[in-house]
């Protein structure tokens, strides 16, 4: 089991990293869309949404919306996504209403955030490569959660005594959360230095930092917020797409708000 876990985690970072670094922003753009469809589809099922014609349209919108980033026609494409997907889902509901497999207003919302709310995450990534062409925001972007998950693995392992903070995922720690914040925070700040002096790329530390403390609390509450929704659907991984990780939404789940607060970051106080 740990060979395979780590074949695959090596498979998919040679995939990202080809992706954001050295492939056409089309090729992130297109990976981005399939993440966000299969995504979409993990959390409806854990859901327990029963109407297959569901599935589709929220997996048509969840495509479409990274696919309109890197053409540059987000608004449009966003706001048709929005009108679409709601109209269809309260279509459902109207006439489901009252029968056995009636769709609830839960299930509403569920498939809004699956459709919608999902793409726009994953999107974030595709306008990075868009502003830096170069792939080093969307590089940012998962060193950010790699080396936040990593410190919170080892120092929830290594000094984790306080543990059951959170009722979501009982075996983290405080120390663990205390050595992601700080290996978050070191981690971008090592990156950083790799860009100053390997690179000669002028980095502004301080915003670094900022990037690192912010990004490390929206990769932990996104790793929790999914594991909420896992335990309250009563499952123990959104899918089997990758031998030994689970689903999609099992191993890209902190990066789900870590992405968008990347890119406003790097938008309004680029550090580089």
């Amino acid at each position: 089991m740990l060979l395979t876990r780590v074949i695959v985690a090596v498979f998919l970072i040679g995939i990202l990293l080809a992706a954001a670094l050295w492939l056409p922003g089309a090729v992130l753009a297109g990976l981005a869309a399939v993440l966000s469809a299969v995504a979409s589809y993990e959390l409806l099922k854990a859901e327990k949404v029963q109407n297959r014609r569901i599935f589709v349209y929220c997996a048509l919108t969840a495509a479409a919306i990274p696919v309109g980033v890197f053409f540059k026609l987000t608004s449009p494409v966003c706001e048709i996504c929005l009108i679409a997907l709601s109209v269809l889902l309260f279509i459902e509901a109207i006439f489901s209403y009252g029968r056995e497999r009636e769709l609830s207003f839960s299930a509403v919302t569920a498939s809004i955030f699956a459709g919608l709310v999902i793409p726009f995450c994953f999107s974030s990534l595709v306008s990075m490569k868009l502003i830096d062409n170069r792939g080093l925001l969307v590089i940012l972007c998962f060193v950010i959660t790699a080396v936040s998950d990593t410190g919170g693995y080892f120092g929830g392992m290594l000094f984790g005594k306080h543990r059951g903070v959170v009722k979501a995922s009982p075996n983290k720690s405080v120390e663990g959360f205390i050595g992601s914040f700080v290996m978050g925070v070191a981690g971008i700040l090592i990156f950083g230095l790799i860009l100053d002096k390997a690179l000669g790329i002028k980095v502004n530390y301080l915003l670094l930092a900022l990037y690192g403390a912010l990004g490390n609390v929206t990769t932990q509450v996104g790793d929790l917020a999914f594991s909420v929704i896992k335990r309250q659907a009563g499952i123990k991984d959104y899918g089997k797409l990758l031998p030994g990780h689970g689903g999609v939404l099992d191993r890209l789940d902190s990066i789900m708000f870590t992405a968008p607060l990347i890119l406003l970051l790097t938008t309004y106080f680029p550090a580089f």
